[in-house]
């Protein structure tokens, strides 16, 4: 992977609305689509949901965090504002420089502006949250063992990643059976972001759960499923060494 080329986004589309609709700046829906799918619209609010209208993954995770939190990608905050109101100690890990300064004047008081892939502090997390499809932040699903090499170095002993992603494989059925791609992994897209006119796109990654859990287990992670939607979204735990539910909060 090409240094510094994750998330080399020029417009920050995410961070402007996140901004308008924190200071009430004429704040407008995003709207959101892949190249395999249509588009479709966002409210700018739901990114700022509070833990009754989360769903179920994000509940579960924000349940499971213990000790030390790092939440990677954490937007508006709203994960992390959550953990920390619960007592938690909790670090929100943030690209955008604009989207840092909402969850700083949010209240959450461990803020970092920085890629996850270049971050490197003076110590090590218990959980680290890849929630809201975070596992996207790879890019490629090729890129999956850089992941899990920086999750190793991040995480204490005993902890546990929490990774949220989709099965994108229900978008290839034709009826008849499945035509899938033969030159790219099926889950890769494009990601294009419209907002106030303007359109910035990047690539982003949906993993299945198969291939995530060969991925973690072939960098010494075991994998446990948390949690499975209707809709093929699902939550799962990967940890370095063997640890009963009852062991993790």
């Amino acid at each position: 992977m090409p240094k510094n080329r994750l998330f080399m986004i020029e417009k920050d589309l995410f961070g402007k609305a996140l901004w308008d609709y924190w200071t009430n700046n004429n704040p407008q829906d995003l709207v959101t689509w892949t190249h395999l799918t249509e588009p479709e619209i966002l409210p700018v609010s739901y990114l700022f949901r509070n833990y009754d209208n989360m769903p179920a993954s994000e509940q579960i995770a924000l349940q499971k965090s213990f000790g030390k939190i790092l939440d990677v990608g954490a937007g508006s905050g709203l994960h992390s504002l959550y953990l920390q109101q619960q007592g938690q100690d909790i670090t929100a890990l943030e690209w955008s420089p604009v989207s840092s300064h909402v969850i700083r004047e949010r209240g959450v008081k461990k803020v970092v502006n920085q890629n996850f892939f270049e971050y490197n502090p003076n110590e090590q997390y218990d959980t680290i949250l890849f929630l809201m499809n975070g596992v996207g932040i790879v890019q490629k699903a090729r890129y999956l063992d850089k992941l899990f090499i920086k999750i190793s170095e991040l995480l204490a002993p005993g902890g546990q990643a929490l990774i949220h992603s989709s099965d994108l494989k229900y978008l290839y059925d034709t009826g008849k059976g499945y035509e899938m791609p033969e030159n790219n992994y099926y889950g890769d897209v494009h990601f294009f972001i419209k907002y106030k006119g303007e359109t910035e796109s990047f690539d982003w990654t949906y993993v299945d759960e198969n291939t995530l859990r060969i991925f973690a287990r072939q960098n010494g992670f075991e994998s446990k499923k948390l949690h499975e939607s209707n809709e093929g979204d699902f939550l799962i735990r990967v940890s370095s060494n063997k640890r009963s539910e009852s062991d993790v909060p």
